[in-house]
């Protein structure tokens, strides 16, 4: 078995609408996916803390909607009223802990804005959420626990074929990404506008954040990340030398701080915040 695949457990319903329920016990974490019209199978054992993605159908160009939120008060509830609220979902992945204690409330805001930079890098998804949502008052070792949630949802979003890859991936891998309409994001920015901005700075240890791939680099003085004694011109591409495959850069490094680790993407997102004008461009620079 590959170091970089990750095992998970499926329970498939006979009955077509029924609930997938899917078990990662390395996370300890319990998702399950839930057609629109399968709603009211969600029972009270999702009365608890935990975050979910509405997903819209694919357009012809392959581009898929996206809603991500919270539910401090419990899932269940919340899916209803999304069911008499929003219109334009069809399928929704519910994530909960799969233990004695499960995510308290601000776990779940901190997790709803991990998730939300996940899906704001990706290609072909648009994100429905106003601004980014976020919980910061988590202490380190919350977030490190946190961050081991983020590996098993993007492996099931691709499984549902709502790939969560960035441009980077694509480009990586030698493919070609529908062109989105213009409600997307695009980025067309790299490393040395949010150095410039005073959100990184030359010397800035960076840490990997998967788990099958440690590594740590470091920030350069030319605005590069060092890796071994090299320097790389992108978070990709020096993502990809620890790998030896394509990968997204800006969700593999990370910065460690006092209270945990930021990623390169939370970083480029508040950059995106702070100028609220995201330069467009038909390729997001790696």
């Amino acid at each position: 078995m590959s170091t970089d695949t990750l095992p998970l457990t499926a329970l498939v319903p006979e009955a077509r609408g029924g609930l997938i329920e899917i078990y990662d016990q390395h996370a300890a974490l319990k998702l399950t996916v839930v057609e629109r019209e399968g709603a009211r199978l969600v029972d009270e054992e999702w009365d608890v803390p935990g975050t979910y993605i509405l997903l819209d159908r694919p357009d012809e160009d392959g581009v898929w909607g996206a809603y991500v939120g919270k539910a401090p008060s419990g899932v269940r509830n919340r899916l209803g009223a999304h069911i008499r609220n929003k219109d334009h979902w069809y399928r929704a992945v519910l994530i909960r802990r799969d233990t004695t204690h499960g995510f308290n409330s601000a776990q779940v805001g901190w997790l709803e804005g991990r998730m939300y930079d996940l899906l704001a890098a990706a290609e072909n998804a648009v994100l429905h959420n106003g601004n980014r949502p976020s919980d910061e008052t988590l202490p380190a070792y919350d977030r490190q626990m946190l961050e081991l949630a983020i590996l098993p949802v993007t492996r099931v979003l691709r499984l549902l074929a709502h790939d969560p890859a960035s441009a980077d991936d694509v480009a990586e891998i030698g493919g070609s990404a529908p062109k989105r309409p213009r409600t997307s994001r695009f980025y067309g920015i790299g490393l040395e506008e949010i150095i410039r901005a005073g959100l990184l700075a030359a010397g800035t240890k960076l840490v990997s954040v998967n788990g099958s791939w440690p590594a740590s680099a470091v920030v350069s003085k030319n605005e590069r990340i060092e890796y071994q004694g090299k320097e790389y011109s992108s978070p990709s591409t020096a993502a990809g030398v620890v790998r030896g495959g394509a990968a997204n850069g800006w969700d593999f490094w990370a910065v460690e701080t006092d209270t945990g680790r930021v990623t390169l993407a939370t970083l480029r997102q508040r950059f995106l915040d702070a100028t609220n004008s995201p330069t467009p461009s038909d390729v997001e620079r790696a």
